[in-house]
């Protein structure tokens, strides 16, 4: 229920689909374990009583269930999935929302890769759950349920039986499913490896260039090995419990040698014994495929719970040193103070006590070795950081003071790597104000000393960036950027 809270917390109005969802799914048991039943008054008719006209009217009721087994349980499934697509939509966009909100320390400590990953993956992963995870759920705990009550109606001996059988097979499958602890693990080398791999295939060029080998990435390197090492301890650790639990399948049959010969010794009649015997074989059968599934419902559950967990982690730390935000528009000037602004990264301090001045109207540069925090000032007062101590002023009052979007209108930055989008420079610029007219990005594009780069081109500024024959410096981005 605790996975079910965390899932619905993002989709509070499909809970009475889930609702009917559990209604359909156990109805489906009723119509799948049903028919056993009649089985097993088709065994009585034709061996015992040899009626086979009332054998042919239980078939017909077999086959009545089966069809209507197979529609409610699609109608089940068919809710669930619908539940799912809502449920990972609304992750994915949960997701982005907190990452457009996300402080910009929390993008120096994750790669894309790694973002990425985990908000895609474990969107999907959701969705596999819910879609499977709520009438799995229902069917697991009816089926077992149901075929008690009807092995009970046939043999009370018999249903003992099915429970001993059932008891080995639980504890084999509690075996075969490992310990959390151990699957946190496994899940968690699986991640590392999908996301170094993702940074590994973007480094791609950088590799043809220089001629490096694989080795020079030994963040891949190193995650492959230890998710190797984690799959084959898993394969280790459930081996004894499968093999023993594939045993017990196939030679479940003899447990009822020792039911038969108690009842010959008490007088029971042979045919009775026999159909009894031979209906325990066909229906016992069943009792297997529902531990199967329980297996795939419990790993479910825990995918589901582990992947709710990333995400909140996730989203957690996107929140974690985000600026705070207050609700001034205006600018009264373009002043700029510190005042006794101290800032690190993790545990390495770049500035301590740093105040100073910069009036408006006038150009600055600031100059200094690789490391002493130019770039970290700039990103203090762009608002990206959020400060140890001190504060940062424009116009007089504190960053915190404006909107994220006073900000943004009033400071631009370009950075050291830019990124462009795939559409043509001109739509690139009209990025930065959508209403500007083809005059404002053509005159924005000249300040920039962008005329070099249109004249390169045949298009100009319809050129797509990134389209064949399309090649930019550095330089050449940061100007368009």
């Amino acid at each position: 229920m605790g996975v079910y809270k965390e899932l619905f917390h993002y989709i509070p109005d499909k809970k009475p689909q889930a609702v009917l969802s559990v209604v359909l799914s156990v109805l489906a048991s009723v119509l799948q374990i049903l028919p056993f039943y009649f089985l097993w008054k088709i065994f009585q008719d034709i061996v015992v009583y040899q009626n086979d006209t009332q054998a042919w009217m239980w078939s017909i009721r077999i086959v009545g269930c089966m069809i209507a087994y197979t529609i409610v349980y699609f109608a089940a499934l068919w809710v669930s999935h619908l539940i799912a697509f809502r449920l990972e939509t609304n992750l994915r966009k949960a997701g982005i929302h907190h990452l457009m909100q996300a402080s910009f320390s929390f993008f120096d400590k994750n790669p894309s890769g790694k973002i990425r990953k985990i908000i895609d993956d474990n969107a999907a992963e959701t969705h596999m759950t819910v879609a499977h995870l709520i009438p799995d759920n229902a069917s697991a705990i009816a089926t077992p349920i149901l075929m008690f009550i009807v092995m009970a109606m046939v043999d009370w001996p018999m249903a003992g039986l099915l429970l001993l059988v059932t008891g080995i097979s639980a504890w084999q499958m509690k075996g075969m499913m490992g310990e959390q602890d151990f699957m946190r693990k496994y899940q968690a080398a699986l991640e590392r490896m999908n996301a170094e791999t993702v940074e590994y295939v973007r480094g791609m060029p950088v590799l043809k260039v220089f001629r490096t080998t694989v080795q020079s990435f030994r963040a891949l390197y190193a995650s492959i090995t230890s998710y190797a090492k984690l799959a084959y301890e898993y394969s280790l650790s459930c081996r004894t419990s499968y093999v023993s639990f594939q045993v017990l399948l196939h030679i479940f049959i003899t447990f009822t040698i020792p039911f038969a010969i108690f009842a010959l010794n008490r007088g029971a009649d042979v045919l009775w014994i026999v159909i009894k015997i031979l209906f325990f074989a066909t229906f016992a059968g069943k009792m297997f495929t529902c531990f199967m599934r329980v297996m795939w419902v419990g790993m479910y559950q825990f995918n589901a719970s582990t992947s709710v967990g990333k995400l909140h982690g996730l989203i957690e730390e996107m929140k974690k040193d985000a600026v705070p935000e207050g609700t001034e528009t205006e600018f009264s000037d373009s002043s700029i103070e510190f005042r006794h602004v101290s800032f690190r990264y993790e545990e390495k301090n770049v500035l301590e006590d740093l105040s100073f001045t910069l009036p408006e109207k006038k150009t600055y540069a600031l100059v200094g070795s690789s490391g002493g925090g130019k770039s970290t000032i700039a990103k203090l007062i762009s608002g990206f950081y959020k400060m140890d101590s001190g504060e940062v002023l424009i116009g007089g009052k504190p960053i915190t003071s404006y909107t994220q979007e006073a900000l943004m209108q009033k400071i631009a930055f370009v950075f050291q790597q830019a990124k462009l989008f795939k559409t043509s420079i001109y739509e690139n610029v009209q990025i930065g104000n959508p209403d500007a007219s083809y005059k404002e990005v053509m005159d924005a594009l000249e300040a920039a000393m962008c005329n070099d780069i249109l004249d390169k081109f045949p298009d100009r500024e319809n050129t797509i960036i990134g389209s064949k024959g399309v090649y930019l410096s550095g330089g050449e981005t940061q100007r368009i950027a």
